[in-house]
């Protein structure tokens, strides 16, 4: 096996499994994935499925290194085809150093096509393998996870385990037969290989959308309610397996409209509330994200980004819905709009959108897409997940029932009371209304509480994440990025600034709206050349930062066609500039 290093001391291994859907190939990817993580290397892995049930090509990748795995990378270690015809997808990410295991049960590559791939084919029959040694032929995708835990050193017995504890809810006349095809793959290698040594670290593998599930949980969500939607359904499934451990509530709604309706009642109530969805479902919400900001009701939102318009590509990554949400509301809706791209971002934001949410009254929406929520990142553990349950509401209210809800104020934040608080009686509608809630035409009110709200964006701008500079100070060139494509350029960087030369820094937005101009200005106030990475067609970004600071960007790289960046891919790119 041929290693591939990014730096002197950075040993990368990229491990990649082709079949069609059906076939487990997710799974074995998540079993490689786990099993690195064991070793205490970090892992990326990231997945690739049409959005059928059964049939229609399909991928799992796994990048591994003994310290940070930030994303996939393209030329392949191992290439693992389990289906006839999935070699002919990744022509371009195999070379001579390649390691090719057809599964000789699919058939034969014809003479003519052989010719066509660079790396040596080694066949075997793993739909065979998993017969004989199990009794199960579905357990193809076990024994290509034995075979490539023997290809790539890593321990049996850790393996093992791993298996164990995936399937510890399953019968042991199901285990049973799982280990003993595993056991054939491995045992099917003869190769040798040096062993990865195990080394003790705190860490845990999870989705995006796992790390999101954990950071409302850290924030004190007690309600989350959505419909299920590629790739938001994540969080709704992590959640709902939670309510047995903490004071929470999941609601399965019927639709959309129903969902954020659910939560904005429930946070009325005075609970942390929060709801998600993706493209459609969204717009869906759009009506109640303006009745949640005029209402001045407390809400996190998880807008999960895929390939639109319409439905689109449903099980494919995009970028382009950052537009959507700034303008999701009709009128001047107040919102504010955080765009996590590492799994300890999703977990930190989302955390920090519940605080944000209940102080200043109003939506906070955690924009992500499918590429960082659906992969499965490395998270080292640094802290213990406790949950925060003080409401932040009015105290000591007026006994004379003066208390005034929508009170004009100089921070624009005015007290808010839940029901069955003593004294705290107000009235919240959709209407635009007066001190009280009353609906209200009066045109000096109607200006007044719109001034109100919007005076929010300004006090809480201070609480913002503001925009990060990674990589040296000072480089030849600086890219500018939002959300997951962050965590291609940051595992690019030590590529690109090798032997000391400081060709690259990256600027990083976490957060987007409002739009915190003095951060960015600051950081590009040096920069000698300005380039920008997007998921979408028009440069939603790029676009906002013209309109925002005047600042306009020469160089732009933008993909959408569903398909994440590859750091060789960015390389290039640079290299051009």
């Amino acid at each position: 096996m041929t290693e591939i290093k990014a730096d002197s001391s950075i040993q990368t291994i990229n491990w990649k499994i082709t079949g069609v859907a059906g076939e487990g190939v997710m799974l074995s990817s998540k079993l490689v994935g786990k099993a690195f993580i064991r070793h205490g290397w970090a892992s990326f892995t990231y997945f690739e499925y049409p959005s059928l049930i059964k049939g229609g090509h399909q991928t799992g990748q796994v990048l591994a290194r003994p310290t940070t795995a930030l994303n996939q990378k393209k030329t392949l270690d191992i290439l693992l085809v389990l289906d006839k015809t999935g070699w002919q997808n990744h022509l371009d990410e195999i070379d001579e150093h390649t390691v090719l295991i057809f599964n000789q049960d699919a058939g034969q590559i014809a003479i003519e096509d052989q010719a066509k791939i660079k790396s040596k084919i080694q066949n075997l029959a793993m739909l065979t393998l998993a017969q004989q040694a199990s009794g199960r032929p579905n357990n193809m995708n076990i024994v290509a996870f034995g075979v490539s835990s023997k290809l790539l050193g890593l321990n049996q017995t850790i393996c093992q385990q791993v298996l164990k504890d995936e399937f510890a809810d399953k019968d042991v006349k199901i285990l049973e037969p799982i280990l003993k095809a595993f056991d054939a793959g491995y045992q099917a290698i003869t190769t040798v290989v040096t062993p990865i040594t195990p080394v003790a670290r705190k860490q845990l593998m999870l989705t995006g959308n796992e790390a999101v599930g954990f950071g409302a949980l850290a924030g004190g969500v007690q309600f989350y309610s959505a419909y299920p939607m590629t790739p938001a359904t994540g969080v709704m499934i992590f959640l709902a397996e939670q309510q047995q451990k903490y004071p929470l509530i999941v609601k399965h709604a019927e639709d959309e409209i129903g969902a954020i309706s659910h939560a904005i009642g429930a946070s009325y109530a005075g609970v942390r509330a929060m709801t998600g969805s993706s493209g459609g479902g969204l717009a869906l919400m759009s009506e109640n994200v303006s009745l949640a900001s005029i209402t001045e009701t407390p809400l996190v939102i998880l807008a999960a980004s895929r390939v639109g318009p319409a439905t689109g590509l449903p099980t494919w990554t995009a970028q382009a819905d950052l537009d959507f949400i700034i303008g999701l509301g009709h009128g001047e809706t107040q919102k504010i709009i955080l765009t996590p791209g590492t799994v300890s971002e999703h977990y930190q934001l989302t955390k920090q959108a519940f605080d944000l949410a209940e102080k200043y009254q109003l939506p906070v929406f955690v924009l992500s897409d499918k590429h960082a929520l659906e992969s499965y990142h490395t998270l080292e553990i640094t802290e213990p997940i406790t949950q925060i349950s003080k409401l932040n509401m009015a105290e000591n209210l007026p006994e004379d029932n003066s208390f005034l809800r929508y009170q004009l104020t100089e921070s624009g934040v005015s007290p808010r009371s839940i029901p069955g608080q003593n004294h705290g009686l107000h009235l919240a509608n959709s209407y635009e209304h007066d001190l009280w809630g009353y609906a209200t035409e009066e045109a000096d009110m109607t200006a007044k509480q719109a001034e109100k709200r919007e005076k929010k964006l300004t006090t809480l701008a201070a609480e913002l994440p503001q925009p990060k500079l990674l990589g040296p100070q000072q480089a030849e060139i600086s890219i500018i990025c939002w959300g997951s494509t962050v965590l291609a350029l940051q595992d690019t960087l030590a590529d690109l600034n090798q032997g000391g030369i400081n060709k690259v820094n990256v600027i990083h937005f976490p957060c987007v709206w409002p739009f915190p101009t003095k951060g960015f200005t600051q950081l590009v106030s040096n920069a000698k050349k300005l380039a920008i990475i997007e998921g979408n067609m028009t440069g939603q970004l790029q676009q906002l930062i013209m309109r925002k600071t005047g600042i306009k960007i020469d160089h732009q790289y933008r993909r959408y066609d569903g398909r994440p960046f590859y750091s060789e891919d960015i390389i290039a790119w640079i290299n051009q500039l």
